[in-house]
């Protein structure tokens, strides 16, 4: 994850220094509907009639997304108010590329900690961002409000909170005492900051995730699995543990941690250097009932060759990154592509070149779909392996139900000449391509017209959502929806 970013900023710098103008986004128009006329002779209108069927409220508020948008119909009327508060603090968020960040935190837990009855309507809530500079009675202050809010919070049962240095020892205390809890998502640099064992004493917890462990963490992981492991209700389902080329998490550690995960689901293991197939093997062969795994392939773990894994008849989501091959220029061979294990029934495949940008070798295609059963596949990504017009053309053959599609070209003419993506029922579609020669956004709009269903279309690091007219004619907007597109969400795993 850490190595794509990276690349992503090298090439982003490259091309500002070339000067290339990005292409304005079209605005978003939003249709003007005008309103009904009155009720034969009186001054009411047939809006009225809404409210004598309160059913039909849920199916208005769901043409809307926006929390202002939200936060006005709440002031309709009672009914209005109880159904979107309801849907309004159902899921909040801080997010640091979001304008007014700092405000936004602050004025959020100050009147949530005031307003315990809309902390019990909150079921997501995801922390990106805090404010570190906030010092003396201002920092106290916050986390005073943070812990009230988050001790009233009992409905809560999924939480993010992966801001470093910002998590103190009585929230994390709060924190394992959410009775409904299910997923935790949480920095890990603990040292001097919270005690991670507490984490082992949550009733309800089933996906957990560190992002950058430190050795605080390290030493408390099998405590805290094996904690959960007891539970009546059984142990862990989910663990990621994400790290930036760490040594801390080794194959030592990993052998005693299957020990305890055999109810796991959902496995993700990032940038944990001292990790190789070994350990991860003995977690595949704990775990038999694996529907997710996300893996790197390091140079020395190897992990480039899993034909030898165990069987998972229930893996339907497999993602791998691999690290490119040392030769100058970086030019991959069939034999740099990995061996897949055996028997696998995917709908989700993503292959990741860490670090550097090559062109996917001739064979390569043949090479992916001799291991994987490509007409099962929903979801596909080729990051920074490079695929050719007739390339991209066997993919789309080989899968022909996709419905996200994630790749990377050399330039704008690999997907015009491409006359196979024509009619594909893809709903999600995001290119990646030098800045110079990628598609511009009158490209995206011609391939969209191509795509008939396709909702979400982008190139590089733009996302844009797609509007129909009548008669067919499409047009592009920048996306302005509050839910994280699917390329951001390929790069988590």
């Amino acid at each position: 994850m850490f190595s794509r970013a990276h690349a992503w900023s090298l090439r982003h710098q490259a091309a500002a220094g070339a000067s290339v103008i990005r292409p304005p986004s079209p605005p978003r128009r939003r249709p003007i509907q005008p309103l009904p006329m009155p009720l034969e002779g009186t001054t009411i209108s047939p809006l009225a009639g809404l409210f004598e069927y309160p059913e039909l409220i849920p199916h208005v508020l769901a043409e809307f997304e926006q929390p202002k948008d939200l936060a006005v119909l709440c002031r309709v009327s009672k009914a209005f108010d109880w159904l979107v508060r309801r849907r309004l603090y159902d899921h909040i968020w801080i997010r640091p590329w979001e304008e007014n960040c700092h405000y936004k935190l602050v004025l959020l837990f100050e009147s949530l900690s005031k307003s315990p009855h809309l902390c019990r309507l909150v079921k997501r809530l995801d922390v990106r961002f805090f404010p570190l500079s906030a010092k003396g009675d201002d920092r106290y202050d916050l986390d005073d409000q943070v812990k009230v809010a988050i001790s009233s919070m009992v409905n809560l049962e999924h939480l993010i909170w992966t801001r470093d240095k910002s998590l103190r020892p009585e929230i994390v205390e709060e924190v394992a005492r959410l009775p409904r809890l299910r997923t935790l998502e949480i920095s890990g640099h603990a040292y001097r900051y919270y005690t991670p064992r507490l984490l082992g004493s949550m009733s309800a917890l089933q996906d957990l995730r560190f992002m950058m462990p430190d050795t605080t963490v390290r030493d408390s992981l099998v405590h805290i699995a094996r904690e959960l492991g007891e539970r009546a209700n059984g142990g862990l389902r989910g663990l990621g543990l994400i790290c930036r080329d760490s040594p801390i998490i080794t194959d030592e550690l990993v052998k005693a941690l299957s020990k305890h995960l055999s109810r796991l689901r959902r496995l993700t293991l990032w940038g944990c250097s001292r990790v190789t197939k070994t350990s991860v093997y003995q977690i595949l062969e704990a775990a038999e009932d694996l529907e997710e795994l996300s893996i790197d392939a390091l140079p020395h773990s190897g992990m480039l060759d899993l034909s030898g894994a165990p069987e998972l008849p229930n893996l339907h989501s497999f993602s791998l990154s691999i690290t490119p091959p040392h030769r100058t220029p970086v030019q991959l061979q069939t034999a740099d592509l990995p061996l897949l294990p055996r028997d696998l029934n995917l709908s989700s495949l993503h292959i990741n070149l860490s670090s550097a940008i090559a062109h996917l070798p001739v064979g390569g295609v043949e090479h992916l779909t001799s291991q994987v059963d490509f007409g099962r596949l929903k979801r596909l990504s080729l990051l920074n392996i490079v695929v050719a017009a007739q390339q991209l053309s066997a993919l789309i053959d080989a899968a022909p139900h996709l419905d996200e599609l994630y790749i990377s070209t050399n330039g704008k003419q690999a997907l015009i000449d491409c006359s196979e993506l024509t009619g594909r029922p893809l709903r999600i579609f995001h290119v990646i391509a030098p800045e110079k020669w990628g598609p511009t956004a009158d490209d995206l709009a011609e391939l969209a017209g191509r795509l008939p269903e396709v909702e979400q279309i982008g190139t590089g690091n733009r996302v844009y959502e797609v509007f129909r007219k009548e008669g067919g004619d499409v047009e592009l907007a920048r996306w302005g929806r509050t839910v994280v597109p699917g390329y951001f969400q390929v790069w988590r795993g």
